[in-house]
């Protein structure tokens, strides 16, 4: 009898998600990504999401604007139009949507309920075989986006072993702002 080894979304995504209403202020999700220590949220009023916001959509669209993020809500920086995935999705498939995309979080809808959430760094700890698909993929996307001296990816450093959204190449290795510090220090 043969075993079938397929890994699933739902084997490795995360099912407590914390989300929040379109009208929160961005200063209050902040708060909440602090608080609990993520990367996003997930902005819904209803059972499906309705939009995504990151770090990183904090700081390019608030922070760098200098806008007052007590005075703009979440939905106005959200990134709609989500891609989504059903839970029962090989994780393999998870993983070349996110590489093919140039995304790293996918919501996970069953029958328009979200269920939870699948970032590149569930993929990296549930199979880490997948990992030269989403770096590689990353520095052929990021290579376009950044100029000469600037050569930040995201991806699994090559020290720590932490997922993190930029890395920087180092004597050949690409490593964290942390490691790379520790490594400049010696």
């Amino acid at each position: 009898m043969e075993m079938d080894a397929q890994v699933t979304v739902h084997d490795a995504m995360t099912s407590n998600v914390l989300t929040v209403d379109p009208k929160t202020s961005v200063r209050d999700a902040a708060i909440l990504m602090r608080k609990f220590k993520i990367g996003s949220l997930i902005i819904k009023s209803n059972a499906e999401p309705e939009g995504l916001v990151t770090e990183s959509d904090i700081i390019n669209k608030v922070v760098s604007k200098d806008i007052k993020a007590s005075e703009i809500a979440i939905n106005q920086i959200m990134t709609k139009n989500l891609i989504k995935i059903p839970p029962g999705s090989d994780l393999n498939q998870a993983a070349r949507i996110m590489a093919k995309k140039n995304i790293r979080r996918l919501p996970v809808v069953n029958n328009g309920v979200l269920v939870g959430i699948i970032t590149s760094t569930d993929v990296l700890m549930v199979s880490p075989e997948l990992t030269e698909i989403l770096v590689e993929n990353a520095r052929m996307e990021n290579h376009n986006e950044y100029s000469a001296d600037e050569r930040s990816v995201p991806g699994v450093c090559e020290i720590c072993n932490n997922f993190m959204e930029y890395l920087e190449d180092v004597d050949g290795k690409f490593v964290c702002e942390e490691c790379k510090e520790d490594l400049e220090g010696d």
